[in-house]
């Protein structure tokens, strides 16, 4: 029966309207008031009367009885004259206020900031979007096994399957995989005998305590979350891939916060926002502390960025966007664990992820990356880290300097020209041809050069921070590319979180900006909001992301992608465990790295049993350790420690790189030693010979997750590289003088050194007597050397033997 309205109350209803007609949303006004007093019946697989209340689009759709909302009338929405009669809901009647507000929606034409998202179906029970809850401990049969809560929980899983964890690795096996695991290098001999002679109860938690507080520890996580990030040293696309002069701030910046165990919240706050966290703008000199939180936003500067002056937006648009794009999915994929960018173009197809919510989320970041409007270069888009009167000096100085080193080049290119014209070749003609045809252009464009290089040296450098700041605090509207593509522009949206993710009990708003402000404000509303205690992928994220490091697959396998068309969790309870324990440890990452290493789950043998192998042959569930490569990295700093060539000065500037005749792409200290390899040269183009046989990712956007292969040329590279044989000679002349052979023994000595070196143990009888037989047989080839140079040629030959051994390869 219809219900008429009569107009006294109509006029009443307006009178009362708690909201301006159009300043109401479904989102933040209407579905906290539906979710509350209506869901429990009208939502879920099988809602009352087919109606699912939980979105805009499944109340126009409606339910049995037809539509329950019709935008524009509130006389002909089913649901608003249901709740007006006092009919819904059945118990008590809603409060006439939630009844006024309803129809003022309504009225206004029904408006959602998501109007088409879907009801919360399925996907938002995916178990991924709700909040992590502290399981409770299992109990288990095997309870001397129980060293930390995770074995608890592991053990629960395997015992329902008629397993158990295998029994603990040996001390020289464990020390090698924990040092390996913490620092990225090996054991030295030392730390090994100290070890293996210390008897006491507590001896290995105190070695991992040592591990942890090592300079080593931050090296080697930094590297995990630099592939997340997506860190290069060079600005992609463009085939000059130019060096990015400061982008190694940053890197530092995680290598320090890694070593410092800065809270995980704060860290992510740093990244997201440190412009806006340290009000930089109001200091002259800029302190430590806010140099740190600057340095930090390189996070949202990793993405590939070829802007330059003569870019125009029309022209270039596919440049200028990548970066906004690339930086969306490098922030989805690495702190929420989601595939966003698959909704750029239209609604997921597989995750309840709409096209709306991606421009949403690139509307925080409109206020600092705009692919329209003036282009400002990458290498301008930088903070000067000098006083205003520094900055003075220093223009003082390079302004006139500039002049002249445009007109000395100027005048390089006048004389090139110049000899051009007389030359046979003539514009065809190369430098080393026009040099040779004619004595006085070398002379003259020497003397150009010297002068050049003359008056940079005279240039005053000032210290830049690769940072992400807004603009102003104005930015411009950030639009829903139709079929995303940047000239078909659609409707206009504001920042917002994704609606899958956003809590109906207190939804998410954007808090207004301060007056006269110079940031929008928007990159610190979306770091207070993904570091909420009970956010549901922020710590789940990164408890998988560190379990993965330690065990070589996430709880989660697919790091990346923790939605429905993910991997699910292969031991949820142990997942969601970890994630409540990463906050109520105030996000403390070597806490978790503690509590993960020091657990019998960890110290187990990676032994085959046969009753795992039958029943659980991927060993998803962990009855024993999984055997792992050595990253790339990892490799080669391991083979530089063995050879007693690693440089372990920290920070700075990165190694460069040069190419060898053979193609090659090696660091400039190649054969000599070096730093370790986080602080070498990436370059998007050039990846590092050594480092790409090993599977390092070359950087198109990040990495999430690295792949391990077993490929040809990485024998072929422990066999005839350069850097390879260099530092076997290097690794040999380190055994010569530490253990030289002597007496009886002779050899004996300087291999079990060697084993104990690359390996971490002696070798076995049968080891021995191999090695000392192939230094035998070695001799042969070198007989028509000196004496002193055989006995080195032999131990680099079984130094490189060493190298390549599958042992020295993969940790246990």
């Amino acid at each position: 029966m219809r219900v008429s309205i009569p107009g006294v109350l109509a006029a009443l209803f307006s009178a009362l309207g708690l909201l301006a007609a159009e300043g109401s949303q479904f989102e933040r006004d209407i579905r906290p008031i539906l979710e509350k007093h209506c869901a429990g019946c009208h939502s879920g697989k099988s809602p009352q009367a087919s109606l699912d209340v939980r979105s805009r689009a499944s109340l126009i759709a409606g339910g049995i009885s037809g539509a329950a909302v019709v935008p524009g009338s509130a006389e002909q929405s089913l649901l608003y004259r249901r709740l007006l009669a006092g009919q819904m809901p059945p118990v008590a009647p809603l409060p006439r206020e939630y009844v006024i507000l309803l129809r003022d929606w309504i009225e206004a034409g029904a408006r959602a900031e998501n109007p088409d998202a879907p009801a919360k179906t399925d996907g938002h029970q995916h178990w991924a979007f709700r909040t992590p809850v502290r399981p409770p401990l299992p109990e288990v049969s095997a309870k001397q096994r129980v060293r930390t809560p995770v074995d608890a929980l592991v053990l629960a899983e395997l015992e329902e399957r008629g397993l158990s964890l295998s029994a603990d690795a040996s001390p020289e096996t464990l020390i090698r995989r924990v040092t390996y695991d913490l620092t990225g290098l090996p054991p030295s001999p030392q730390q090994v005998d100290r070890f293996l002679a210390d008897r006491t109860a507590d001896a290995y938690e105190r070695y991992v305590d040592e591990l942890l507080a090592s300079p080593r520890y931050g090296e080697r996580w930094a590297r995990h979350w630099l592939d997340a990030a997506g860190y290069t040293d060079s600005e992609g696309v463009l085939a000059a891939d130019v060096i990015r002069p400061n982008a190694w701030r940053y890197r530092d910046y995680v290598i320090r916060a890694f070593n410092t165990d800065k809270p995980y919240d704060r860290f992510l706050l740093e990244q997201l926002a440190g412009d806006e966290l340290s009000d930089y703008r109001k200091h002259d000199k800029l302190p430590p502390d806010v140099v740190e939180a600057l340095e930090a936003t390189g996070f949202l500067r990793t993405a590939v960025d070829a802007t330059r002056e003569d870019f125009l937006p029309k022209d270039f648009a596919e440049y200028q966007w990548r970066t906004l794009f690339d930086t969306g999915q490098i922030f989805s994929s690495a702190l929420m664990g989601l595939t966003l960018q698959c909704a750029r173009c239209h609604d997921h197809k597989y995750e309840p992820l709409t096209q709306k919510d991606y421009y949403r989320l690139q509307a925080f970041f409109a206020g600092a990356i705009r692919p329209e409007g003036t282009v400002l270069p990458t290498y301008k888009r930088v903070i000067v880290e000098a006083t205003m009167a520094e900055q003075k000096v220093a223009e003082k100085v390079n302004g006139p300097l500039d002049l002249l080193v445009k007109a000395l080049n100027d005048l390089k290119r006048a004389r090139l020209a110049q000899y051009r014209a007389k030359h046979p070749n003539g514009d065809s003609a190369t430098e080393r041809e026009l040099r040779e045809a004619f004595p006085d252009y070398a002379a003259k464009v020497d003397a150009i050069g010297r002068e050049l290089r003359e008056e940079e040296a005279r240039r005053i450098h000032l210290p830049t921070i690769r940072a992400l700041y807004d603009l102003d605090a104005n930015p411009p509207p950030t639009s829903v590319l139709l079929r995303g593509d940047p000239k078909n522009p659609g409707e206009e949206v504001s920042p917002g979180v994704p609606a899958v993710l956003d809590d109906p009990s207190r939804p998410w708003q954007m808090p207004e900006p301060a007056a006269g402000g110079s940031t929008t404000g928007r990159r610190k509303a979306l770091a207070d909001w993904l570091t909420r205690p009970d956010h549901p992928l922020t710590a789940r994220v990164m408890v998988n992301r560190i379990w993965a490091g330690h065990f070589g697959s996430g709880i989660v396998p697919s790091v990346d992608n923790f939605g429905r068309s993910g991997t699910p969790p292969v031991n949820q309870p142990l997942l969601d465990w970890l994630a409540t324990e990463f906050v109520r440890q105030g996000w403390s990452i070597k806490a978790m790295h503690r509590l993960i290493v020091t657990s019998s789950v960890y110290r187990q043998s990676s032994v085959a049993r046969p009753d795992g192998l039958r029943i659980d042959p991927e060993n998803r569930l962990l009855w024993r350790v999984p055997p792992r490569r050595l990253e790339a990295e990892i490799v080669r700093d391991a083979i530089l420690e063995a050879a007693g060539r690693l440089d372990k000065t920290m920070y700075g500037e990165p190694v460069m790189t040069r190419t060898r005749e053979s193609g090659e792409i090696v660091p400039v200290d190649d054969e000599c030693g070096g730093r370790r390899s986080i602080y070498q040269l990436v370059r998007r183009s050039l990846p590092q010979s050594i480092l790409a046989a090993f599977d390092a990712p070359v950087m198109e956007i990040n990495c999430p997750r690295r792949t391990t292969s077993t490929s040809a040329t990485q024998a072929l590279a422990l066999m005839n590289s350069t850097f390879i044989t260099a530092q076997a000679g290097h690794f040999a002349n380190r055994i010569l003088r530490e253990r030289p052979p002597a007496g009886e023994a002779s050899g004996r000595k300087t291999v079990e050194h060697a084993f104990r070196i690359a390996l971490g143990r002696g070798p076995s009888p049968v080891e021995m007597d191999a090695m000392l037989g192939f230094l035998e047989r070695q001799k042969h080839h070198y007989a028509d050397e000196a004496t002193n140079i055989v006995q080195w040629r032999i131990y680099s030959d079984l130094c490189q033997a060493l190298f390549g051994a599958n042992e020295f390869l993969y940790i246990d």
